[in-house]
């Protein structure tokens, strides 16, 4: 057989000797994560109280018992309490994966929130709204992130935001970005350097300097197809907000991947009706019908962006669930634990505020 074959053959073997006990571990795990029946009954709860004791028969109630069984119950307790609960989690696993593997586990996850969380907070110093509330949905995973997202907010405006970036690097590319941002009159160009200097920067690189033959192929392809949809999501949102082409098409995660030219195809349409007519015609036509029938339903960014988020996350959790012997698997059980902490966290917000049913089965990310 010749060398090649020899080593891509040998590394394929790994597969199942390395991700043999974890897989088994994910599978136990992932049966026990809250269903769609048990969703719908927390977001109908009629209060707070409802919402505790429907908790109190998941797996989760042997820690949460600890902040939610005494009134009044303290969000900041059930915050840290969510907290230590993930963490738990990712140093469970990351125990069981071989060491490359799991600093690159530990790298995508710490700055994975970390830039969503930003972008959210840049969006509403940007949008005036009342902080407060806003923090009270975003799930830091140290206490140390959490206070940074309180210094952020505490920020007069955006150019304020921007200057309390603690990366420098990261701080540079957001100042850099503020001549966009004045002439467009929209965050996305700071979004748009956040997702190029995590997925590019970072990510894409420590893929071909962490992982060894077969998880690197397995890698591209979970992360490749979360930059496609990127992309296409930053056309159409950028189409809704009337952005030039030539500003969009800067916008774009410099990856090649398989939505590369569909994602450019889109530059050319004038409105999201044209680009979601065009996504029809591609792979990616159960995204356009879900964001065609979010938009039509309530015809804003954020029922786009949270049409998107879903399907985002349903389908890189379906990209990996054939052969399950690779990091993949391990990377989208994270990324579907984290949503659904984050959406107890949401729920429970939301009962203690009185908050419609309806407005908080919009703010929730509901995963396979």
């Amino acid at each position: 057989m010749p060398y090649q074959e020899t080593v891509i053959s040998m590394s394929f073997l790994k597969g199942p000797r390395n991700y043999a006990f974890i897989n088994a571990r994910v599978r136990g795990i992932r049966s026990k994560m809250l269903t769609i029946s048990q969703y719908e009954k927390l977001i109908q709860a009629s209060d707070l109280d409802e919402a505790v004791r429907l908790l109190s028969a998941t797996p989760y109630w042997d820690e949460l018992s600890k902040v939610l069984s005494q009134p009044p119950i303290d969000m900041e307790e059930v915050d840290a309490m969510l907290r230590q609960i993930y963490a738990k989690e990712v140093k469970s696993l990351a125990k069981s994966l071989p060491k490359k593997v799991s600093e690159f586990v530990l790298k995508y996850l710490k700055g994975a929130y970390y830039y969503s969380n930003i972008k959210t907070i840049i969006k509403i110093i940007n949008s005036g709204e009342p902080r407060d509330h806003i923090r009270k949905h975003l799930v830091a995973l140290t206490l140390e992130e959490g206070e940074e997202y309180d210094h952020l907010l505490a920020a007069q405006n955006v150019p304020q935001l921007v200057d309390r970036i603690p990366d420098p690097r990261l701080r540079r590319r957001l100042q850099e970005a503020l001549q966009k941002y004045e002439a467009t009159g929209s965050t996305m160009p700071f979004e748009a350097e956040l997702n190029k200097y995590f997925f590019h920067d970072e990510i894409w690189k420590a893929i071909r300097n962490y992982l060894d033959r077969t998880d690197q192929k397995y890698a591209r392809e979970f992360f490749g197809l979360r930059i496609d949809l990127t992309n296409i999501m930053t056309v159409i949102r950028a189409k809704l907000q009337g952005i030039e082409p030539q500003i969009i098409e800067d916008l774009l995660i410099p990856v090649t991947h398989r939505a590369t030219l569909i994602a450019r195809s889109l530059l050319a349409v004038r409105n999201i009706e044209e680009a979601l007519n065009m996504l029809t015609t591609t792979p990616y036509r159960e995204l356009a019908h879900r964001i065609k029938e979010a938009y039509e339903k309530s015809p804003t960014i954020t029922s786009v962006e949270h049409a998107f988020e879903e399907y985002s996350i349903q389908t890189t959790y379906l990209s990996v669930i054939g052969y399950p012997f690779h990091i993949g698997t391990v990377l989208a059980y994270l990324d579907l634990k984290y949503y659904e902490l984050r959406n107890i966290k949401i729920i429970l917000v939301g009962k203690s505020e009185g908050v419609n049913p309806a407005t908080i089965r919009e703010l929730i990310v509901i995963t396979p």
